[in-house]
């Protein structure tokens, strides 16, 4: 009888034992895959190349771009014949270059990013207002892109270009009244010559690229692990790598499909091909520190908690970047405000505050359960 219970015990107690190391062994992999994650606000990435693409280094050194490389101002990429490259410009922005190309960045900020194109076609899937546009200067033009869509700029061996404005608004050269309107496109010789309606239907090979581009990364985005994301989340931002004023959102590099994907700040995100992201960073349950506007000074600084030591010359009262943007240019699938811990919804600041961006408000954060996974939304035309 005593062997007999003396078993049982051996029995349990080995069962204990093996559930323990299963479940350690569940967390390190986790924390393993959680290191593996990077968490990136800056534009330059190299997130998928295929066939011959080049790079010349601002400092003179050249070579073959591999997916992965890093971007810096002064940079030309080029691609042959048959390549093509997809470039992370600001967190949720992305140029698709197609081949017989070259580009290179002229300014990064988020307020100011300016590309130049110089030669060959590129499309880009951009967030934009009047206040974060995006400038890509050819040869013998420039295209301010104003708000948030999807833009194809070509440029011709002679240097003269043409925009094609699927989604959005673009503004060409310094002209106030020269606007493109979505479903338009402009002819350039100098001066505009043209604009005209064109067909969104009639979609070539780099077209077609960039739409499934756009649908594969958004549901990766969609798919980004809460527990594992949210260490990379939290070691990115106590090491001072973002803070909600940097951009509208970030740059998650996922280790197992080898790609960046986007993760917004606020809910309801779509990309601008209507593809939506599934959660926003609230979905992640980060402390309620990360979501505290800046200290209200002028000229002054962060506290070390609150993000990188940055000269602060707003008031605290005034929206983060992707409060401004979200609601405008269709941007979002529903205009809330910025997130609270633990859920996709509005909250941000000390009061609520109106946004300049679509009518939204913020106030301050609560704890509040996270919400059930979201799909992504169907796909808007193109």
């Amino acid at each position: 009888m005593k062997n007999s219970i003396s078993r049982i015990v051996g029995a349990a107690m080995a069962a204990l034992l093996f559930v323990s190391a299963v479940s350690a062994q569940n967390d390190a992999i986790a924390s393993a895959a959680g290191d593996k994650y990077v968490i990136s606000a800056k534009a330059g990435g190299v997130n998928f190349v295929e066939g011959a693409v080049g790079i010349v280094r601002q400092a003179g050194t050249s070579g073959l771009l591999l997916r992965g490389d890093k971007l810096e101002i002064g940079d030309r990429v080029s691609t042959g014949a048959n390549g093509k490259a997809e470039i992370l410009l600001n967190p949720g922005s992305y140029l698709r270059l197609g081949s017989n190309s070259a580009f290179e960045f002229k300014t990064t900020s988020l307020d100011d990013l300016r590309i130049k194109l110089d030669s060959g076609s590129g499309i880009f899937e951009v967030f934009a207002t009047e206040d974060f546009k995006v400038t890509v200067n050819s040869p013998k033009t420039k295209f301010s892109l104003i708000e948030s869509g999807i833009y194809r700029i070509d440029v011709s061996a002679d240097g003269n270009g043409k925009i094609a404005v699927w989604k959005g608004l673009a503004q060409i050269g310094n002209d106030a009244t020269a606007i493109v309107k979505s479903g338009r496109e402009a002819t350039l010789a100098g001066a505009i010559s043209s604009i005209a309606k064109f067909d969104r239907d009639d979609k070539d090979s780099l077209a077609i690229w960039s739409k499934a581009r756009a649908k594969e990364l958004a549901k990766i985005s969609g798919q980004l692990a809460r527990n594992t994301m949210r260490t990379a989340l939290m070691r990115g931002f106590l090491g001072r790598g973002w803070n909600m004023y940097d951009s509208f959102g970030l740059w998650v590099y996922d280790p197992f499909r080898r790609s960046h994907c986007f993760l917004p700040f606020g809910y309801g995100w779509n990309s601008p091909y209507g593809y939506g992201f599934g959660h926003s960073i609230g979905y992640y349950n980060l402390p309620p520190v990360v979501y505290q506007p800046p200290v209200n000074t002028i000229g002054g600084s962060q506290p070390p908690r609150y993000g990188p030591r940055v000269p602060i010359v707003k008031e605290s009262s005034e929206p983060p970047p992707f409060i401004r943007v979200q609601g405008t240019s269709g941007s979002t699938g529903r205009d809330y405000g910025a997130v609270k811990p633990g859920r996709d919804d509005s909250s941000y600041g000390s009061e609520p505050i109106r946004s300049s961006g679509g009518g939204s408000t913020y106030s301050p954060p609560v704890s509040s359960p996270p919400p059930s996974e979201t799909r992504a939304n169907s796909p808007s035309k193109p």
